[in-house]
């Protein structure tokens, strides 16, 4: 690829940039700094690279030794990019302890089957005694504690019940694929991945929470408006394939070969889509922009993030990567300039 002198120095410029780190606690905005959103990029073959990569150019965090509550991606029993691939598995887990968490605990409920046999065909059960992980399979009785959270003004008839470790004092970490999803939402990243939290059932009555979503006209925005139930410390996608078409469990494929990451999950989904814009797929479809896919318009408005994509800032640590982003910008901008 030639560069014109304007694009090499545009470049060398968006290579340079930083970010000092928060802890992306909090409700309301997180993430955001003075120069807006922060989302680490970083193109790559090498996921532990990548991964480590990302956060740093977020600036670091310290966990302190407190415990962290993991949510990666094992909604059904078939491999990358439907499910979690065990390296970005075992690189988020390295820079956790990196910086300092202390007992690292995976919660999933899986939406296409029984979590402990959807894990256990992925072989990542094995993996997560590998790495001296706790293991949460939420829809199993007595292994976690549920509250309610009302969403009041939401399309939920009554809200969700979320395990109580999703508190202010719950530290969570995301680790999210990407994808197109046929089913419902249109794509799926961290926003849909957080779906993998809500309790299936009602406790009392036997209310599904899932048929209620599932069979809604307003299943993106039910999506956003079940992230009000908590906020995640720090969130990391693996964007090395993604399904462009399909999804969630199949579809057909494309190679961006990126991870991302930030604390701020409504910017790291634009981001995301935006990717998958640029790999192919018809997200967006016809609508004016990112920022108008219900999931992301919807989270906006609920103040979980970036508000547009003039908020975002893409940073990233060498031109190859900086390349990829500066086209990744112009979809999110181009797009917001037309609205």
């Amino acid at each position: 690829m030639r560069l014109t002198r304007r694009e090499f120095h545009r470049l060398t410029l968006l290579a340079g940039l930083s970010t000092l780190g928060g802890d992306g606690r909090g409700g309301g905005r997180a993430g955001r700094g003075a120069e807006g959103s922060a989302v680490a990029l970083v193109k790559t073959g090498d996921r532990n690279y990548g991964v480590h990569r990302a956060v740093e150019l977020l600036g670091g965090t310290d966990f302190g030794g407190r415990g962290v509550y993991l949510k990666a991606s094992y909604n059904s029993a078939d491999p990358f990019p439907a499910s979690t691939h065990p390296d970005a598995l075992r690189a988020l887990v390295g820079m956790l302890l990196r910086y300092g968490a202390g007992r690292v605990v995976l919660a999933e409920r899986s939406g296409m089957g029984r979590t402990r046999g959807v894990m256990g065909d992925l072989g990542a059960l094995e993996l997560i005694r590998e790495l001296g992980l706790g293991f949460l399979p939420l829809e199993e009785p007595g292994v976690a504690a549920w509250r309610r959270v009302d969403l009041p003004g939401s399309h939920w008839s009554r809200g969700v019940e979320v395990p109580a470790f999703l508190d202010d004092d719950g530290c969570v970490v995301q680790l999210c694929n990407l994808k197109t999803h046929r089913f419902g939402g249109g794509y799926s990243a961290s926003l849909k991945n957080s779906i993998g939290l809500l309790a299936k059932y009602d406790s009392e009555d036997g209310h599904n929470y899932m048929v209620e979503l599932h069979s809604s006209d307003h299943q993106d925005l039910m999506i956003a408006e079940a992230n009000l139930a908590y906020t995640p410390r720090l969130l990391v996608m693996d964007a090395s394939s993604v399904f462009v078409s399909g999804g969630p469990e199949a579809g057909e494929e494309a190679h961006p070969g990126v991870i991302v990451a930030s604390t701020d999950r409504v910017a790291l989904d634009a981001v995301g889509l935006a990717i998958l814009e640029r790999s192919g797929a018809a997200v967006v479809k016809g609508k004016e922009g990112v920022f108008d896919q219900g999931q992301v318009s919807r989270a906006a408005e609920l103040g979980l993030g970036a508000r547009s994509a003039g908020e975002i800032r893409l940073v990233t640590g060498d031109t190859r990567s900086a390349a990829y982003a500066s086209r990744l910008e112009y979809i999110l901008l181009h797009s917001a300039a037309s609205t």
